[in-house]
């Protein structure tokens, strides 16, 4: 994509808030038209703000009727490319990789999970969510073979850089990393990092007050 045309992080987290409304409270209850005042009371932000996000994806509303929640979902869906479908390898056969992988919901937003890798012998082998573990000497093998774009990371802390680095060795451009370090990556690979520490964190801070 055109570095000119990337979304913020900020906005697109919005936007895909945004969707999660139109798509789970909105049109299946066969609504076709919301507010931005609807939308904002959802996302607890000001419906100039809403209106604005909107705006800067191409959809606008009308007067006194609102937006039409087809279009907005429809146009959300195009700009991140959730219509589009992507391959991921999960490396790290633990509980969490267990749990991701085996979570239905990613592919409504076109995330496949298509392989599952660990480093542990006695892991390799197993089946999980109907894919069976494979050795980590077979993950080169598996993303050309499968022509995989994305990497997961459920690894320990200590393996995860060493991880990454073989995942970009293999051309992988993005990364999703759960394990519990922030990983370096080259300028032109984009990397997520879930720190669960951190919405615990969160949390905890406000049960303490």
């Amino acid at each position: 994509m055109n570095e000119s045309k990337r979304l913020k992080r900020s906005l697109l987290e919005r936007l895909v808030r945004y969707c999660h409304f139109m798509q789970d409270k909105v049109l299946d209850e066969e609504i076709t038209t919301v507010s931005s005042a609807q939308v904002a009371a959802y996302a607890e932000l000001d419906e100039s703000q809403v209106r604005k996000d909107l705006a800067a994806i191409g959809v606008r509303g009308t007067p006194r009727v609102g937006y039409r929640a087809a279009d907005v979902v429809s146009t959300i869906r195009d700009r991140l490319g959730f219509d589009e479908s992507y391959k991921a390898v999960l490396v790290g056969a633990g509980r969490l990789g267990g749990a991701i992988i085996s979570y239905p919901g990613f592919a409504k937003y076109g995330l496949h999970i298509v392989a599952i890798v660990d480093s542990d012998p006695r892991k390799t082998g197993s089946m999980i969510s109907g894919l069976v573990v494979q050795p980590m000497h077979r993950l080169g093998q598996i993303v050309r073979r499968e022509q995989i774009e994305l990497g997961i990371l459920t690894v320990p802390r200590a393996s995860a850089q060493v991880t990454a680095d073989r995942l970009i060795d293999l051309e992988i451009k993005a990364l999703w990393n759960f394990a519990p370090i922030w990983i370096s990556v080259p300028d032109d690979v984009h990397v997520r990092n879930e720190h669960l520490s951190v919405g615990l964190a969160d949390l905890a801070y406000h049960l303490s007050g």
